[in-house]
């Protein structure tokens, strides 16, 4: 997910890092509670 840190400050590595956590941990809430999917169908996400 993270290649090459591209960030110049740590704060911008810790806010990216955090926007993919809550990104991957929304994809997950959506599938399992609203469309009743298997929770680890990363590739199955909204379109």
């Amino acid at each position: 997910m993270i290649r090459r840190n591209y960030a110049k400050t740590f704060e911008g590595f810790k806010t990216r890092i955090v926007a993919k956590i809550t990104a991957l941990k929304t994809i997950q809430y959506i599938n399992k509670f609203i469309f009743g999917r298997n929770i680890n169908s990363i590739e199955i996400n909204i379109i």
